[in-house]
């Protein structure tokens, strides 16, 4: 199912990165004609040997609201949309899940800081474990050299992974509020990364690499329809069909095409699978030269009570 956005979602940690989330959720917003809300979760550490948090116990409670208050307050000075505050108690992640899971359909944007080593193996990044928690679309803004952080145009340059799963489908919707330039660009990435299927032949004199080729057109003309449809708005549309590894390939695309933004879907699944063969959308995260649109599995309103529309 296509997603709509009714609301716009930016988590400011006060980083240097903070202006760009800041201004990148102002120029959706406006350009959506919907509300934006700026989320500080305050981490609020435990006292093994009583129930309250160190912060109330202290008396800094009220201290800390006010000043993670201020402090949005003057990264919103003189804004042009309607917008909200909002300041919470508790781990980051679980805080943000829980106040995006309250609000209509809406987009999340963030930045990625980066880290690396044993501390991402065992627990990853914020923005890695938002991705893999949230079931709404996510914008990774990541900044660029020779790029103003206090000014968000859009993404001229796209660059959408194809997967076979599809939930890549599901932005379609979202990418003329991120691409409001008349002369942008999307670029279709697909990596098969096994044979394609076989198919019965009575020639003999076909062989396997020509019906393997003509299995890889006639995807190349299915991915190109679907993307006629689905990014009318697009002045340029090319596709990309080739054995290989998706990451690999979408960062090469994304890399020799200088992109603005990469578009992938979101699977969800266990830490121990995660671990042994990895995650595209992690790998994406991590290396990517330019900002990355994670789109999530859709989930099922059975099986997690979930009936809103």
């Amino acid at each position: 199912m296509p997603m709509t956005i009714q609301a716009i979602v930016c988590t400011v940690d006060f980083s240097p990165f903070s202006a760009l989330v800041v201004r990148s959720g102002v120029a959706l917003a406006q350009r959506a004609g919907v509300r934006l809300y700026l989320i500080h979760a305050v981490y609020d550490p435990q006292d093994g040997a009583h129930p309250t948090t160190v912060f109330e116990r202290g008396g800094d409670l009220a201290h800390h609201t006010d000043d993670a208050r201020q402090r949005i307050q003057a990264l919103m000075t003189d804004v042009p949309v309607d917008w909200e505050p909002v300041v919470r108690f508790g781990e980051p992640v679980e805080q943000t899940v829980a106040f995006v899971n309250s609000l209509p359909p809406c987009l999340v944007i963030s930045a990625s800081h980066g880290v690396s080593g044993f501390r991402r193996f065992f627990i990853g990044t914020v923005v890695e474990r938002l991705t893999r928690a949230l079931n709404r679309p996510m914008l990774v803004v990541k900044p660029g050299e020779g790029k103003d952080h206090d000014r968000f145009s859009g993404f001229r340059s796209a660059v959408v992974s194809c997967d076979g799963h599809g939930y890549w489908q599901r932005m379609a919707p979202l990418l003329p509020l991120l691409q409001p330039d008349a002369a942008s660009r999307i670029h279709m990435v697909h990596a098969m990364e096994g044979p394609l299927e076989e198919v019965t032949t009575d020639s003999d004199a076909v062989s396997y690499g020509e019906v393997q080729q003509a299995l890889q057109d006639r995807l190349d003309r299915q991915l190109r329809d679907q993307g006629r449809r689905m990014f009318s708005h697009a002045d340029q549309l090319s596709v990309a069909i080739a054995p290989g590894v998706p990451q690999e390939m979408v960062l090469r695309h994304a890399r020799e095409l200088a992109s603005d933004v990469i578009v992938v879907g979101v699977r969800r699944s266990g830490k121990v699978s995660r671990w042994i063969s990895g995650s595209t959308t992690e790998a994406l995260l991590r290396r990517s030269p330019c900002s990355v649109l994670t789109v999530p599995e859709p989930l099922d309103p059975i099986k997690t009570g979930d009936h809103r529309r």
